[in-house]
């Protein structure tokens, strides 16, 4: 079918709900149907009594016989006049219907003015059964009257007022009766209750609408937040009043603008917790609600409510008032958060409980995702047009099992992991199920692109296993200890197990969990091994003969039974088919990468100025990054014995988990190492900003560095040993400076001393990186594998 919505154009524009909703329909429609869909807006202007009339007629004028289906969405466009038009409410102007008595108290024009041709048009709008000739002979006289409004009391024209509301009554009920409406649909329960909105007797079915941003996520639990117009039907002076009486230091966000805005800012001027922060861009609201602990939303009984979906879609309990109108079809008192009464007070009672009980709001908050999950544009579409015309599919669902946290990512593994999957979600509903040290908190996330992880942390007795085990050798083997000891942790299997039941695609960023195949049926399902590393290989040295040759057997199962092997270098695709015995064309290459956007080329001039600040201006600065991790300890060892105290005159930045080690192995710190420990990504990039050059002396490992990467996206000059830089698609010389132990003191001085050549490097790493190594193009490299298996 050729279907049309037809909607108004605001005079003067602008893009609220309403509109994101219009064109959301028409993609929906063309996206999830075989259906052509045109959205069809006319310049509404609705500030005068003569503007709401023209408004009218111009959609009563509109021909729309090329078309087989129309929908109209908002007034006036219900006026349209089509044989096969339905209709989809937002809402009339509310003004005129039940907000009328908020505006004025006239409920109809005096005796004394129903005259001539006032008389006349009101008794064409008292006629009960509106033919199609009496809506053109309405519309003849009120042009007429138009011409000759000089000869009429202003008070008549009112806008609104009694004269325009009983014509428009008269104009709607035309238009949404039976003869020119073929169905009927309502945004919400609230807007179908309504008084005169519909005929008496229509079957009006309700179609909720997701929000236009799809993906939404959650991460921390940190402030309360808002968001709309900030105008009065809105109540936002209910919530800064509210926190009179809230006791503790938490913050309420408001985002929005408003002609409100003004009032609202002096009302909250004298508490500092709270934050007006304007305009927000899709992006910005996403990062907002993902870190609220609660969602506060007041208004004064609202059509639907967007931000009630959306808080719900990003696993947060909302606030509200009986009087609110459409949340009430979503917040259920004590369930997925609180409705009380239009009080201040009342209002700080349940944001006092949050922030008391911050538990019971994430659980509240995961009772309220669950509420919003049919709230699709395939199901909107499935009920607007009918089910028989979709060919909308299901996203495959892929469930990850890995032994740590993705987020936020810090050490390079996490990096893989969080951004490859995060970009694979905008095609397959992926959950990362992690579990983490026993003394991590649980953690259910929503993450970029409606990525979700969930952290289930160790139980106790498998803790102990791994205490235990680590105190007699002295190493750290929590990943390795899984292979033993992970069936100790009953919670985690069990999520696992409903997990896994539904997935269609398992994968394993590393061997270890690949035990669970003893609990749970992995049959029917296609598994994968996202190999980081050639495990075996990597740990070998490290954990002894016994621990090393379980990692063998169960890196051998995994081999052996993936139906497909990702693997980050030729090295290791080389390794994994030698050692394993297994096909070549089973394993493909997917090297790491680093997000070009968000790991920018630092300026010199930058630099030069951040180091005069921090105190650096007189050292050349040398950086090293690395996790508690084998190849890294050995090659902060080297740096240490070797390097440092040659080049007293330079300052090495240590970075990463690594520095536990550094202080558990060197009692005396050289005076010219920082040891910065853990940091977050802004901190991290920042110190990239201080580094003149970064070295990579690796002598063993597997897979990718990472770090490598983010150095050349930074623009940092590198030297490293060839262990260091394998993987990637390096040229000594151009892309960094690739040489031996031995040689490592001679090239840091050659560097240091030469600029061009410095510059050299930084240009030619930061395009290759740019033109090789993004993860969009990292992602589309496995997406392109799955759509062949799947």
């Amino acid at each position: 079918m050729k279907i049309a919505i037809i909607a108004p154009s605001p005079v003067p524009f602008t893009i609220g709900g309403a509109e994101l909703l219009f064109s959301c329909m028409q993609d929906s429609i063309n996206n999830y149907t075989s259906h052509q869909c045109e959205l069809i807006k006319l310049i509404t202007k609705e500030n005068t009594f003569w503007d709401l009339i023209e408004s009218y007629y111009k959609f009563y004028q509109l021909d729309l016989t090329h078309f087989d289906l129309v929908i109209s969405t908002k007034y006036p466009s219900w006026m349209v006049r089509h044989r096969n038009h339905i209709v989809y409410m937002v809402h009339p102007l509310r003004g005129l219907y039940d907000t009328y008595s908020l505006c004025t108290n006239k409920s109809k024009i005096p005796d004394e003015f129903n005259i001539g041709l006032v008389k006349e048009i009101l008794d064409i709008t008292k006629i009960r059964i509106k033919r199609n000739k009496n809506v053109e002979k309405l519309f003849e006289k009120l042009f007429q009257l138009r011409m000759e409004q000089d000869d009429y009391p202003e008070e008549i024209f009112e806008f609104p007022g009694p004269f325009i509301r009983d014509i428009i009554h008269f104009f709607d009920q035309w238009a949404l009766s039976y003869e020119n409406t073929k169905e009927y649909y309502s945004i919400s329960e609230t807007v179908k209750r309504r008084k005169d909105y519909f005929p008496l007797s229509a079957k009006v079915n309700v179609i909720y609408p997701p929000p236009k941003i799809k993906d939404f996520e959650c991460r921390e639990f940190e402030y309360f937040f808002t968001v709309s117009r900030l105008d009065r039907p809105k109540r936002i002076d209910l919530l800064i009043k509210a926190m009179r009486f809230v006791p503790h230091n938490v913050k309420l966000k408001i985002a929005g603008e408003g002609p409100e805005k003004s009032r609202l800012m002096e009302l909250a001027a004298n508490d500092n917790r709270i934050e007006f922060v304007g305009y927000v861009n899709e992006n910005e609201l996403v990062d907002l609600y993902a870190n609220a602990l609660a969602v506060l939303f007041v208004p004064q009984d609202e059509d639907y409510g967007y931000i009630t979906i959306e808080a719900m879609m990003s696993y947060k309990p909302v606030i509200t008032t009986f009087d609110s109108g459409g949340p009430l079809e979503f917040v259920s008192d004590r369930e997925t958060g609180f409705v009380t009464d239009p009080d201040p007070k009342k209002i700080a009672d349940k944001i006092n409980y949050f922030v008391e009980h911050v538990d019971e709001a994430k659980k509240m908050g995961l009772l309220a995702n669950q509420k919003t999950k049919d709230i699709t544009w395939g199901n909107f579409v499935s009920k607007l047009v009918g089910e028989r015309d979709l060919h909308f599919r299901r996203k495959k669902k892929i469930l990850v099992l890995n032994t740590y946290s993705c987020y936020p990512p810090r050490g390079g593994g996490q990096h893989r992991v969080y951004n490859i999957y995060s970009r694979l979600s905008k095609k397959f509903d992926v959950t990362i199920c992690s579990i983490v040290e026993s003394d991590k908190e649980y953690q259910n996330l929503i993450l970029k692109n409606g990525l979700k992880q969930i952290c289930i942390p160790q139980s106790i007795e498998h803790a102990r296993c791994q205490w235990e085990m680590e105190g007699k050798t002295g190493l750290n083997l929590y990943d390795v200890l899984m292979i033993d000891y992970v069936e100790k942790s009953t919670d985690y299997i069990g999520v696992v197990k409903r997990l896994s039941h539904e997935a269609d695609i398992i994968i394993f960023p590393h061997p270890y969990l690949y035990v669970v195949k003893k609990s749970i049926d992995f049959s029917g399902k296609i598994i994968i091994y996202e190999s980081q590393n050639v495990e075996y290989l990597l740990k070998k040295e490290y954990v002894g003969a016994e621990l090393s040759q379980k990692i063998f057997n169960i890196e051998k199962e995994i081999v052996e039974r993936s139906n497909i092997i990702f693997a980050t270098s030729e090295e290791d695709k080389k390794q994994l088919v030698q050692l394993y015995g297994i096909s070549k064309n089973k394993v493909h290459v997917v090297p790491n990468g680093v997000d070009t956007s968000q790991i920018e080329l630092v300026k010199l001039e930058e630099k030069k100025s951040l180091k005069k600040e921090v105190g650096l201006a007189d050292y050349n600065t040398i950086l090293f990054i690395g996790s508690w991790h084998p190849p890294n300890l050995e090659a902060l060892k080297f740096i240490i014995d070797e390097i440092v105290n040659k080049l007293s005159d330079c300052v090495f930045l240590v970075v990463g988990s690594i520095k536990n080690f550094y202080m558990c192995e060197y009692k005396n710190f050289p005076k010219n190492v920082l040891a910065f420990g853990v940091v977050d990504e802004e901190e991290k990039y920042e110190l990239y900003k201080l580094a003149d050059i970064a070295i990579n002396p690796m002598f063993s490992g597997s897979g990718t560095n990472l770090k490598m990467l983010d150095y050349m996206s930074a623009g940092i000059p590198i030297i490293s040993t060839p262990i260091g830089a394998r993987g990637l698609d390096i040229e000594n010389g151009k892309h960094a400076l690739v040489c031996s132990e031995d040689q490592m003191y001679e090239k840091i001085i050659e560097l240091l001393n030469t600029e061009s050549l410095r510059n050299i490097l930084r240009e030619n790493a930061r395009n290759l990186v740019e033109s090789r190594y993004s993860w969009d193009k990292i992602a589309n490299i496995i997406l392109s594998k799955l759509k062949e298996i799947v």
